[in-house]
């Protein structure tokens, strides 16, 4: 593998870390739209692409998530019981439609992209959306609301490789009106613990082309230089995040998902 195209991967690492931090979505909306460039450049094909896509994004985003985590507890930003409450049905229901994905034909790139744009669009106007009814990080929503909301995220981030946030934050800052930062906190924790089931799911599978190095459809050589990229820029994102405001996290992350559509559609279209 060349220099270049490693630093390039170490490149989009840091911002997809710091992404992770600074809003709390695991990195996989960065993630994804790298992974899949790379993978088309190694010459990698359907219909196996969307599954390398998905089980190497689960694996950056483990770590993107696992060391934001970490940077929010060490703020005392820290919050288990919704954490716990959340993974109890996302994780199951992530790890079922990664397990229909991994074993079936029926999820091809062309459906994965479209679905992908869908979930940023999604994504953009539940962030953009201003709600007439006020929220607040105190805000301490019933548990059951939470095992709710980790229901869906699990299907959305089985669909899609994203870490979750994508449906997570909205849910818990529109539908349980709980502050973005808190919702940030709470996302971030849960990420790590749904990436761990559906890496050793993907892990586990023999894919018909193989490389030397690949463990199931996990290339170390293609997720690691990620992993290195956002191991200093995640507690960054975090510290930057906690100090910012509501509506600046909100102008990053409209700008950012726009260019994310983008270029997804380019994908589409070439």
């Amino acid at each position: 593998m060349e220099i270049s195209f490693i630093l390039i991967l170490v490149f989009f690492g840091v911002i997809g870390g710091f992404i992770s931090g600074l809003l709390g979505v695991g990195g996989g909306i960065v993630f994804v739209p790298v992974l899949s460039s790379a993978l088309i450049y190694l010459r990698y094909e359907d219909p196996e692409l969307s599954k390398y896509i998905l089980a190497n994004s689960f694996a950056a985003t483990f770590f993107a998530g696992a060391i934001s985590s970490y940077k929010q507890y060490k703020l005392n930003a820290f919050f288990p019981k919704e954490i716990l409450f959340t993974c109890m049905t996302a994780v199951p229901s992530s790890i079922l439609l990664s397990y229909l994905i991994a074993n079936g034909s029926w999820y091809d790139k062309a459906s994965f992209s479209i679905f992908f744009i869908f979930l940023l669009v999604l994504m953009l106007v539940k962030f953009l959306y201003k709600s007439n009814t006020s929220v607040s990080d105190e805000t301490n929503p019933p548990l059951s609301k939470f095992a709710l909301t980790g229901l869906l995220t699990g299907v959305i981030s089985g669909l899609s490789g994203l870490g979750g946030g994508v449906i997570m934050i909205p849910l818990f800052t529109q539908f349980l009106k709980m502050g973005i930062k808190k919702s940030a906190s709470i996302s971030i924790g849960v990420i790590p613990v749904m990436m761990i089931p559906m890496i050793l799911l993907y892990g586990s599978y023999d894919p018909i082309s193989t490389e030397g190095s690949n463990f199931g459809y996990l290339l170390p050589t293609l997720f690691l230089p990620l992993v290195g990229g956002l191991l200093f820029a995640a507690p960054l994102g975090v510290s930057i995040g906690r100090k910012s405001s509501s509506k600046r996290l909100k102008i990053i992350f409209a700008i950012l998902i726009m260019v994310v559509i983008i270029k997804t559609i380019g994908n589409i279209i070439s």
